[in-house]
């Protein structure tokens, strides 16, 4: 993780900015241009995602390589500029044993999760089955779900970033940039 200092995440832009310049530490692997994600040479399966100053706009999921500049033409078509469209890695949803969005603080209670099991996209994982942990038993799901290294990080966040959401997926084997972490912080959030 870097050292950058934030107070307050208020919007999905400054989100993202601080997602792709490391702040929440372990990420797959993120282009920010459809020329980018080419000269890369990653043949798996992609995410086509479009930021725009304000925020997020629509997002493909689970793109095969062959399909992205496709999928992208429609998007530019419709009057998204080209400049708008970044490429994620594609997440191995399959792979997830524990997800879901953890708050320092909701409704007046410590340590609020809401989770699933569900090994799906995150959305719609939660949609099909969710539970809520709160206090200790919240804090215990994400701790034996982790590894020592993404839960070092993880503690690390929690702390930064009182007060916020963070959207979290952890998964049965370790995956992204930084060794030996099995954790994904997709967001962290007060707005």
């Amino acid at each position: 993780m870097t050292n950058r200092t934030v107070e307050k995440i208020l919007t999905k832009h400054e989100n993202y900015r601080s997602w792709q310049a490391g702040d929440f530490g372990n990420k797959l692997r993120a282009w920010t241009s459809l020329e980018a994600w080419r000269e890369s040479g990653f043949s798996g399966l992609v995410v086509l995602r479009v930021l725009r100053a304000g925020g997020g706009g629509p997002t493909v999921y689970n793109l095969r390589p062959e399909d992205v500049d496709y999928a992208a033409e429609l998007w530019i078509a419709s009057g998204i500029p080209k400049d708008c469209i970044m490429v994620n890695e594609a997440a191995p949803d399959k792979l997830a044993i524990l997800q879901g969005e953890y708050a320092n603080t909701a409704y007046g209670v410590a340590d609020y999760f809401l989770y699933t099991r569900t090994r799906a996209y995150m959305h719609v994982a939660l949609a099909a089955k969710k539970a809520v942990a709160t206090g200790l038993m919240a804090r215990l799901l994400v701790r034996q779900a982790m590894t020592p290294a993404s839960y070092e990080d993880w503690c690390g966040l929690i702390a930064r970033y009182p007060g916020h959401v963070l959207e979290v997926s952890i998964y049965d084997r370790c995956l992204g940039d930084l060794q030996h972490r099995n954790a994904l912080v997709w967001e962290v959030r007060r707005y």
